[in-house]
């Protein structure tokens, strides 16, 4: 029986020079446990899916590969996603507890999946582990500096995104603990709402050891956008999160979506003042929320609306 299922998710594009080292990092895994490792390739431009059918041929025991059409891809919004190709490979995998790691991002601890896999076994509250990583930029690897003084910290939704320790390329859950019945209703789907699902059937930990390396470059889908548009997206994440699962409705997540508004708003205020052309939507937004701020927010508008 296949208790891991490290689910390689190569939806975003242009991974031809990242990806073998992403598989060779999930193919050095030592466990006492059998796993597959699903590549859902969604006709990438470059060469990555040659390079995918070229590991599934030499590793036919441990890669299921699944090719895509990039016209089967879920638009949200009118744009593309990797939703479908998440989906799929969710729904495909065998093993008890699956990880996941993109295709431009790479682990190097050959015992990550058994030391999740351990905690996870001998802890039945608990449903899902992180781990700490490092940020390689091109030219340096950064350390994280999250304060942290224990070995292992509980992620609840009292502690989640406060600091934002829980990144996807280190995640390993229990499968039967992610209920996808009502994905169709979060129009703002992201990792964090994964999360969220999963924490309304147990406990999360954050395993200080560094296992992986997260990848900050060019080609990075998510690194090409704007402060603004990482600030405003999680905003609306956070906020759905909050309107359709009541666990989430804590102190703790509301600082944390107090945050990211305060920092969407402030940031349109920034980019108006510097002579940026907003949008209908965003002077709407920034209007609307500097009405219906606190007393605080009103007073920092105020100091940096008006002067210099």
């Amino acid at each position: 029986l296949d208790r891991s299922s490290a689910a390689s998710d190569v939806y975003k594009r242009q991974h031809e020079n990242y990806i073998k080292k992403c598989l060779d990092g999930i193919l050095s895994q030592e466990t006492n446990f059998t796993f597959e490792i699903l590549i859902g390739e969604d006709a990438s431009t470059d060469k990555t899916r040659e390079i995918c059918i070229d590991y599934a041929k030499k590793f036919p025991d441990k890669i299921k590969l699944i090719l895509h059409h990039r016209a089967n891809n879920i638009k949200i919004h009118g744009n593309p996603s990797g939703r479908f190709n998440f989906l799929y490979n969710i729904f495909s995998a065998s093993g008890k507890y699956i990880a996941f790691c993109d295709g431009d991002d790479y682990w190097i601890d050959n015992q990550k999946l058994q030391k999740q896999v351990d905690f996870l076994e001998s802890n039945e509250d608990y449903v899902v582990a992180w781990t700490n990583y490092k940020t390689f930029n091109g030219k340096d690897f950064i350390d994280n500096q999250f304060g942290f003084t224990e070995p292992t910290r509980t992620i609840d939704f009292n502690t989640i995104f406060r600091p934002y320790c829980t990144l996807t390329l280190t995640v390993l859950f229990e499968k039967s603990a992610l209920d996808l019945t009502n994905i169709e209703t979060f129009d703002y789907f992201k990792d964090n709402t994964l999360y969220a699902l999963l924490l309304k059937k147990g406990k999360g930990i954050f395993m200080d050891f560094v296992s992986a390396v997260y990848r900050e470059h060019e080609g990075g889908v998510y690194a090409l956008k704007s402060d603004y548009f990482k600030n405003y997206s999680s905003y609306l994440n956070i906020k759905e999160i909050m309107e359709f699962i009541p666990e989430a409705n804590t102190n703790n997540m509301r600082k944390v979506l107090n945050s990211l508004g305060n920092a969407t708003a402030f940031g349109l205020l920034k980019m108006k003042k510097a002579g940026e052309d907003l949008t209908e939507d965003q002077v709407a937004f920034m209007n609307t929320y500097f009405k219906n701020g606190n007393l605080k927010t009103k007073f920092k508008y105020f100091k940096r609306r008006y002067l210099k």
